[in-house]
């Protein structure tokens, strides 16, 4: 049957599906005469079967894990069924919190004494931790926000038009010890914002897809990467600048120097959030 016949028989979009067999979740056999994909009952019965693990919140990489056999679907359903509880525990202490609040006659955050709630401050922070890991890792979500994304292009648009008439009709884009190897006309200097757009909305679903395993957090990192490309954008347009100039003549410490900073600050990140799934304490 066709992607088109699966869609109905599922209820599930397209995009879900080849999502899926990207993922090599699934893996529909290719009609000879046409060269499609040919979807089989057991692939339909497959692709529904994942979907209904990913609302249980089963990330993609333990559903792989599931159907290659490393781990049964009856394990992974105690695992996830205990990070559920744990979720459920600390959302019902939130909500049994806010509910207590608003017994109060009047509630304001002048009047707010946190005292009247939490008897011991450093159990009840202790207890909340997973909170204070994602505000300290804010940096993460300042870096991947629209508005950085915008900063750094509209920056590689001016810091190109300021530049472009004291630019040669050639300048550099490719370079060997200090020496240019290759020349392009001086109106490649306005291809960068253009590359940090085709980043931002064509790479940056391909990436998303591929971090799907975890939504909330693939979300973040998706932004944090595509800005991180942004901007190595933005420094090739400024090394090429200076390199034309005659102010510098290697490249390669530029961006060593910028991963370092970026990759550094993103396994911060991703330790201080728990992305390796390891439960809190």
């Amino acid at each position: 049957m066709t992607i088109k016949d699966v869609e109905e028989r599922t209820g599930l979009s397209r995009s879900n599906i080849r999502f899926y067999e990207k993922e090599t979740l699934i893996e529909p056999s290719r009609n000879e005469s046409n060269g499609y994909r040919d979807y089989s009952e057991n692939d339909v019965e497959n692709i529904k079967k994942i979907a209904y693990l990913r609302t249980l919140g089963i990330s993609v990489e333990d559903i792989r894990n599931i159907i290659s056999e490393k781990v049964t679907l009856q394990e992974m359903l105690e695992k996830q069924k205990e990070v559920l509880k744990n979720q459920i525990t600390d959302l019902n202490k939130a909500k049994l919190m806010c509910e207590k609040m608003l017994d109060e006659e009047s509630i304001s955050y002048e009047k707010l004494q946190v005292e009247q709630y939490v008897t011991d401050f450093h159990d009840y922070w202790k207890d909340n931790r997973t909170v204070f890991k994602l505000d300290s890792v804010s940096f993460l979500y300042i870096w991947g926000s629209m508005l950085t994304w915008t900063m750094i292009t509209a920056l590689c648009l001016i810091i190109g038009a300021l530049s472009y008439s004291k630019l040669p009709t050639e300048i550099p884009v490719q370079w060997s010890k200090g020496v240019a190897t290759f020349l392009v006309n001086k109106n490649w200097i306005f291809i960068c914002p253009v590359i940090c757009i085709i980043i931002r909305y064509l790479l940056k679903p391909f990436i998303y897809a591929k971090l799907q395993m975890n939504n909330y957090y693939g979300e973040i990192i998706t932004e944090y990467l595509t800005n991180y490309m942004c901007f190595i954008v933005l420094s090739v347009e400024i090394f090429s600048i200076l390199f034309t100039f005659g102010v510098v003549k290697s490249v390669v410490v530029l961006l060593f120097v910028d991963t370092a900073i970026f990759i550094g600050l993103l396994v911060v990140g991703l330790v201080k959030m728990d992305l390796r799934g390891k439960e809190v304490l």
